[in-house]
């Protein structure tokens, strides 16, 4: 068969591309806007939820009484446990050497019976404060089930100052006046010269009485006082609460402001203690308390704290000197 034979007897078919690649070409797909659109919608509709309301639930008058009722009933449960169960049956009192513990349970005003849970502390230590001039603070709290417990710190008086009328009045470092002294009886305490009281009563805050009255110029003016004695009793008052801090309590006979630019105190009959000026006290005293430690039992003399000849520095010279 020759070659014109056999195409001929060839079946027809389709022939492939020579690349391989078919000659077909594929068609975009074109969406109609408006069926996207109902598509989208119909997923959103698919996935929210239905909104259903559900009408409130009538008011039920019957049970909210009730609950009001209960509510009611506890609270008048508690008041009546407090009033019946938390009553003051004890008071106890401590830290007293001045006054007596009924003297201080009657001061207070805290009485048998009492609730326990709502009485004023605060009223009742004031009450105490005020009406017992010994007592410098006031502690008050409560034992259950029905015990008051009051502790009190007294004050200590190793201050004594003169008033204007030429008494002697016991003062704490704090000013407060304790009570006047029995006549001779201020030589058992520190005494605080260059300053005299104005009306002391017991109890109240210390105040100085002013000795200088105000000058005028030549043309009328006021010239005011300098320095008043209110200044030299807060001078007084703060060496003395110095001195307590460094134990040096009931020790000094004399405590002397006459002169702000040359203050003094007496050690007893040992050491005559120059401050110099009111600066640096509680620093000086430090200094002279340290000096005081070291000397022997048989030293005694001027121990010059003011800091002049040698500052930061205590200059001891003894008497015989």
């Amino acid at each position: 068969m020759d070659t014109k034979e056999r195409e001929r007897t060839r079946p027809q078919g389709r022939t492939r591309p020579a690349s391989g690649k078919t000659g077909v070409k594929r068609q975009p797909v074109r969406r109609d806007r408006e069926g996207s659109k109902r598509a989208d919608s119909q997923k959103t509709e698919r996935v929210s939820p239905d909104v259903v309301y559900i009408p409130p639930k009538p008011l039920n008058r019957s049970r909210l009484a009730l609950k009001l009722l209960t509510v009611a009933a506890v609270v008048i449960a508690l008041v009546l446990g407090i009033s019946v169960f938390f009553k003051v049956d004890g008071i106890e009192v401590s830290g007293n050497s001045k006054y007596s513990a009924w003297d201080i349970r009657q001061a207070s005003g805290i009485k048998d019976g009492d609730h326990l849970l709502t009485f004023s502390r605060a009223k009742a230590a004031s009450k105490i404060i005020t009406a017992l001039p010994y007592v410098e603070s006031v502690r008050i709290g409560i034992k259950l089930p029905g015990t008051v417990k009051i502790d009190i710190v007294e004050a200590k008086v190793p201050y004594a100052v003169q008033a204007s009328d030429d008494t002697w009045w016991l003062v704490t470092s704090s000013g407060k006046v304790i009570e006047k002294a029995a006549a001779g009886a201020e030589t058992g305490y520190t005494r605080l010269l260059g300053v005299r009281l104005d009306a002391p009563v017991s109890g109240s805050q210390a105040v100085a009485k002013e000795n200088r009255q105000p000058q005028t110029d030549e043309q009328g003016n006021t010239i005011p006082v300098a320095v008043t004695q209110a200044k030299h009793l807060e001078t007084a008052l703060n060496i003395a609460e110095y001195l307590e801090r460094n134990g040096i309590i009931g020790k000094a006979a004399t405590i002397e402001v006459e002169d702000l630019g040359d203050i003094r105190f007496w050690y007893g009959q040992r050491y005559q203690v120059k401050l110099g000026d009111d600066t640096q006290l509680l620093y000086k005293i430090s200094c002279v308390k340290s000096v005081i430690d070291q000397m022997k039992d048989y030293q005694s003399g001027i121990l010059d704290a003011s800091f002049k000849s040698k500052p930061d520095g205590v200059v001891y010279k003894a008497f015989d000197d």
